[in-house]
């Protein structure tokens, strides 16, 4: 493959790869859900804003009532050429009965692998969410993502100013029965500039990113 393609859909799928939240509360033990997810950052298209169009599938597991984990395929990426994959838990630091009030963390570990040079890269992540119920079957929630980059090199082997990038975001689900369908927003690295670049990122005074996502999930 040309090494100009190579490196732009690199960037393109796994510099700026990202998702929603796996799981925002974990399953009970021994629960099982499957899922997939559309939408990425916002880009113009001429005048018309679009998302970019990637799309991943996951399956989680309920280890205990307070621990979900969960492991998925990065669809896009992989139609490139580029094996992706996140795998982490969903773990309860905190919930109330009475108010329907939780705090869920989700670390996770990133890994890519393209077909082409067999280059290999591991990124640590971890999702830290506030979520209130209201009802039975509604979800509200926000919190922050961090992306901790462990390269000193980015592409083109220039230098990599920054190892962690934070994208606060905020989500709803909704919930009947077995199914689950969610939206969430998020900013992705508010904090890096995102001119110039290979695509025309929308982001406030241009840094960063809006993101938009939609995921439909089937517990089990």
């Amino acid at each position: 493959m040309n090494k100009k393609i190579y490196h732009l859909v690199f960037c393109l799928f796994l510099l700026n790869a990202c998702a929603p939240t796996r799981i925002i509360k974990p399953l009970a033990k021994g629960e099982q859900a499957i899922g997939a997810n559309f939408g990425g950052p916002l880009i113009k298209m001429g005048s018309t804003p679009i998302t970019i169009p990637y799309t991943s599938a996951f399956y989680a597991k309920g280890i205990s009532d307070k621990t979900t984990a969960f492991g998925s395929l990065h669809l896009t990426a992989l139609s490139f050429g580029v094996f992706q994959t996140d795998i982490g838990v969903c773990h309860e630091l905190y919930y109330s009965d009475k108010l329907k009030l939780g705090i869920s963390a989700n670390p996770a570990i990133n890994f890519a692998i393209d077909r082409w040079e067999w280059k290999a890269k591991v990124w640590p992540q971890l999702d830290v969410n506030l979520h209130k119920e209201f009802g039975t079957n509604k979800l509200l929630y926000a919190g922050l993502c961090n992306w901790f980059e462990l390269s000193k090199l980015r592409a083109h082997d220039e230098d990599q100013p920054k190892h962690w990038f934070m994208s606060p975001q905020i989500g709803f689900q909704y919930t009947p029965k077995k199914w689950s369908y969610g939206i969430e927003t998020k900013w992705v690295a508010p904090g890096v500039p995102n001119q110039p670049n290979v695509a025309d990122y929308i982001g406030p005074n241009h840094m960063g990113a809006i993101g938009i996502y939609l995921q439909f999930t089937r517990r089990f």
